[in-house]
C-alpha cells in the first residue's frame, strides 16, 4: 500500500494563493510548479446546474445545487499535454467509492480549455492500485469542451452501454492528454466540502516540475474537485 500525504487543506490553499504568478495569458495566473490555476476574471454569463435524466442516479460526486455556483469555477488543478506553450504534462484524478453495487452511463466534470486550440482531453473511469489510479476501465475523448473560468458549464462523456462497478470499492475519475491533445486545460474545485479528499496527480518532465516522481501517479488529499458520476 502507498502512503498518501495528508497535508491541511488550509495550508495548501494560503501557500498556493501566495505562490501564483502571471502567465502568459493574461486571464490565468499558475502556481511557480504550473500545477495549480486560477482565473482571474469573474464569469460574465452563468450555465445553470446540468439537467439529468430523470432515470439516472447520483452514484458519486459533488456538484452543487446552487442557482449560480455548481462549482468554484476560477481555481483548480492544471491539466496540459505539454508542447511549446507548457513545459511538462501533467494529469489529475478524484477517487469515488460506490455505496452500492451500479451501473455507470455518464461522468461529468468541471474541467475546460484554457489555450485557444481545438483539441480535446481524455475523461476515464479507472480501477484502483493500491490507492492510485491503476488501468482505464473505459475512455472517452472529449473536444467539446467548457472554457475554463466560465462558470458553470461541464465536459460529459456518456456510455450508454453502462460501466458495472461494485459497492465498496474504490474508482477513479482521471483527465489525461494524449499526443492528439497538446493544448493546456484545468479541473476546478468544488469547495463546498473543505475535508481533505482522495486525489492523485501524474507529472511527466523535468525534475524542476515533476521533481522524482516523472512518469507516477502520486497520491494527494485537498479539496475534491468537481465531478459527478451517474447510472443506474
Amino acid at each position: 500500500m502507498k502512503k498518501r500525504t495528508i497535508v491541511s487543506v488550509s495550508c495548501l490553499v494560503l501557500f498556493a494563493s501566495l505562490a501564483f504568478a502571471a502567465s502568459a495569458q493574461n486571464q490565468f495566473v499558475f502556481s511557480p510548479d504550473g500545477k495549480f490555476v486560477r482565473a482571474t476574471h469573474v464569469p460574465s454569463h452563468i450555465t445553470p446546474t446540468p439537467k439529468e435524466d430523470a432515470g439516472l442516479n447520483i452514484i458519486a460526486g459533488n456538484f452543487s445545487r446552487y442557482p449560480k455556483a455548481t462549482y468554484f469555477s476560477i481555481w483548480g488543478n492544471t491539466v496540459a499535454q505539454g508542447g511549446s506553450n507548457f513545459p511538462f504534462q501533467t494529469w489529475v484524478a478524484v477517487a469515488f467509492t460506490p455505496t452500492a453495487n451500479a451501473t455507470i452511463t455518464k461522468l461529468e466534470v468541471s474541467a475546460g480549455r484554457q489555450g485557444g486550440g481545438t483539441a480535446g482531453f481524455e475523461l476515464s473511469l479507472y480501477n484502483d492500485a493500491g490507492g492510485i489510479p491503476g488501468t482505464p476501465i473505459k475512455t472517452a475523448h472529449i473536444s467539446t469542451l467548457p472554457n475554463y473560468g466560465e462558470c458553470c458549464d461541464v465536459a460529459v462523456a456518456n456510455d450508454p452501454a453502462g460501466i458495472p462497478v461494485t459497492a465498496g470499492t474504490q474508482y477513479w475519475v482521471v483527465v489525461s492528454t494524449t499526443a492528439e491533445d497538446t493544448d493546456i486545460y484545468a479541473w476546478a474545485y468544488n469547495s463546498t466540502d473543505m475535508t481533505a479528499q482522495a486525489a492523485a496527480s501524474w507529472c511527466q518532465g523535468s525534475s524542476t516540475y515533476c521533481g522524482n516522481n516523472s512518469g507516477k501517479w502520486v497520491p494527494f488529499e485537498y479539496v475534491q474537485l468537481g465531478f459527478q458520476v451517474l447510472g443506474h
